[in-house]
């Protein structure tokens, strides 16, 4: 009988053979839970980050991270950067089963022991699979699709390792996340609400506690519990934003720690708002970003937070060396955003404004788009230059009263900023293409 596989998302998946290809990401993407624009997004790549992908359904690949994520990318995204190998066809004989087992949750089924493998599948929630007793670390081997293939111990009951007797029972403070082990750089595995009431094994490291949830071991934030029936002090509950603050360079890193080496778990740019704890840390402060305290460094960052400021647009002053165009009939709107690049911007030195015609839209014509353009366009710190320019305006698109943005065959529709940058037509020219320089388009004024 044939086998019918549901990934996470509930997505019928292939259990035929599938090819793994080595892609790379063309710009900043979300990776999202299932193939649409309606499934939560689990995390981002950065531009010409290295997934690999073993399946694909519609315009969209199902990815995986050298750090174990695994998600969906729109393959607009995406640029094959290696060949592919059959990953499902052709392998060694298997190992004869020693047992079977239960998946507690839809897993991963990879090629080895490790989060670097290849993806070959998703075990569905309930699925029984074939073990052959052998185990490496936190990984059991099974018989998939009739060969020898890894799961995550942790996912299997009834001949994997089964979960450690309860001692007792925590009520959580906060929403947490759920933890594959007893560690800050153990990967999360959901989320536990806020006042769950949940059993623990008495396992625990210096931050973390071993619950049982759903009837597989995990991990959560020790100080963010209490226990049930205790009489002692309640425990903290999660940092409350205290204020915010200002991105002023051009890219901030995020970090998990105050660690000066902290892992880096997102970049900001310009002109983004962070809510912060007021905490500081030598040069660090600390910050909620996503709902979990980060840190970034204080002195890239300004006290007050709220929308950029403005640079006043009723009137315009072109520096000495900067080349433009149609300027003075620019409206109020596009005013600003020519005044804030050339405040924020020195190294640009040619912008254009109005001009009679254009090929695509009327807001040339009318007054409301300015165009941004590159100084050695193709160069890989230029291109950088543009990202940042044209991030920012998308970051603070209401601020400046931004409709859209153009560059590099991207664009990003203020209206839909969940869409992200998506990616155009060929219009036939680096120009057309906006390689070369940033379009933005703002809205009318009375």
């Amino acid at each position: 009988m044939a086998l019918t596989v549901l990934g996470a998302s509930g997505v019928v998946l292939s259990a035929g053979a599938w090819a793994t290809q080595t892609l790379s990401a063309t710009t900043w993407v979300n990776v999202r839970s299932g193939p649409g624009t309606s499934y939560r997004v689990l995390g981002t790549l950065s531009p010409a980050q290295s997934v690999t992908s073993a399946s694909s359904q519609g315009g969209w690949y199902q990815v995986t991270t050298t750090s174990g994520l695994t998600g969906w990318v729109y393959k607009s995204y995406l640029k094959v950067t290696g060949g592919s190998s059959s990953s499902g066809a052709a392998q060694a004989a298997t190992t004869g089963a020693s047992g079977s087992a239960s998946v507690t949750s839809a897993v991963n089924v990879r090629t080895s022991p490790s989060t670097s493998s290849t993806v070959v599948g998703v075990a569905a929630k309930g699925a029984s699979v074939a073990v052959t007793g052998k185990a490496s670390g936190g990984w059991t081997e099974v018989v998939w699709q009739g060969a020898n293939r890894w799961i995550s111990t942790n996912y299997l009951t009834k001949g994997a390792t089964s979960t450690s007797a309860v001692t007792g029972q925590v009520q959580t403070t906060a929403s947490l996340y759920l933890r594959t082990g007893g560690s800050l750089s153990d990967a999360p595995d959901g989320v536990l609400p806020a006042k769950s009431v949940v059993d623990t094994t008495g396992k625990t490291t210096a931050d973390y506690t071993e619950i049982v949830y759903k009837g597989v071991n995990r991990w959560i934030a020790t100080r963010y519990t209490t226990a049930v029936g205790s009489t002692g002090p309640a425990a903290p509950s999660a940092p409350q934003p205290t204020g915010s603050v200002t991105v002023t360079v051009g890219s901030l890193y995020v970090r998990a720690t105050s660690a000066a080496n902290g892992s880096v778990v997102a970049t900001v740019y310009r002109g983004a708002t962070l809510q912060t704890t007021g905490v500081t840390s030598g040069d660090r402060l600390q910050v909620i970003y996503q709902g979990t305290v980060r840190w970034v460094f204080k002195a890239y960052t300004s006290a007050g937070g709220g929308s950029a400021s403005l640079v006043d647009g009723g009137s315009v002053a072109i520096p000495s060396g900067l080349t433009t165009s149609g300027i003075s009939q620019l409206n109020s709107n596009a005013k600003t955003v020519f005044n804030r690049v050339v405040a924020s911007y020195p190294q640009i030195r040619t912008i254009y404004g109005w001009r009679a015609s254009s090929n695509w839209s009327s807001d040339h014509p009318n007054g409301r788009a300015v165009d941004v353009m590159i100084p050695n366009w193709s160069s890989q710190s230029s291109i950088d230059l543009g990202w940042e320019i044209a991030n920012y305006f998308a970051a603070n698109a209401s601020t400046y009263n931004v409709t859209y943005i153009i560059y590099r065959q991207k664009q990003y529709n203020a209206s839909y900023p969940s869409r992200g940058w998506r990616t155009m037509e060929d219009r036939g020219s680096a120009t057309e293409n906006h390689l070369d320089h940033v379009h933005i388009s703002v809205k009318a004024t009375s």
